[in-house]
């Protein structure tokens, strides 16, 4: 499988309908599969400036459909579900609906995995607009990444297969999570102290 995408790319190189082929490729696997080896591929056949930018489409692209999907198949099934379920727990609503910087910060963590993600949020209220630039944000800093060091991660792909690319994404990407994780943080004791000091001061007075 491997062996199969390293020689589609190289076929893509130098071929004038490349980039929309691409696209469509990195588009189609949003809907199925795990996409980290396509920022690469895009870097690599196209640069850091094009590269990024076509990245960027191309996975909001795929994002997009598979969103979109999810709303007109399955949403109906699942809003009165979701309504019975969340009688007596909040936090349910709260997934229903999440926040711009909620949804902001499940993209930079990456969990609920990419594809996963994408379908869920189609089951919730959230409006496409809000899906996609929510989406922008989050993902530019995922994108940029694989894009800068493209040309470092396929010379790992080409010589220690995707073993030796996955120790190295994950030694490139422990400065993202780890700000991620700091910001989640952040969020969580916001939301908690705000929640608890109005009832300690409602209980003071």
């Amino acid at each position: 499988m491997l062996n199969d995408f390293i020689h589609l790319m190289e076929a893509l190189q130098g071929s004038l309908f490349s980039a929309p082929i691409f696209i469509l490729l990195y588009a189609v696997a949003c809907f199925v599969a795990p996409i980290s080896l396509f920022p690469v591929a895009g870097g690599v056949l196209f640069g850091l400036g094009w590269g990024l930018a076509i990245n960027l489409f191309a996975v909001l692209l795929g994002a997009s459909g598979a969103f979109a999907i999810s709303q007109r198949l399955a949403r109906g099934w699942w809003e009165p579900r979701i309504q019975r379920w969340a009688q007596g727990r909040p936090f349910l609503l709260a997934l229903e609906d999440p926040t711009p910087i909620a949804f902001i910060l499940i993209r930079l963590l990456g969990f609920p995995p990419f594809v996963v993600t994408n379908y869920l949020a189609g089951l919730s209220k959230m409006r496409w607009r809000r899906f996609l630039w929510t989406s922008a944000i989050g993902l530019l800093p995922w994108t940029f990444l694989m894009t800068f060091f493209a040309v470092t991660f396929w010379k790992i792909i080409l010589d220690a297969g995707m073993s030796g690319f996955q120790r190295s994404l994950m030694n490139h990407l422990q400065p993202l999570l780890w700000g991620a994780g700091v910001l989640v943080t952040i969020m969580a004791m916001t939301l908690m102290a705000r929640r608890w000091l109005p009832k300690k001061t409602a209980g003071g007075n």
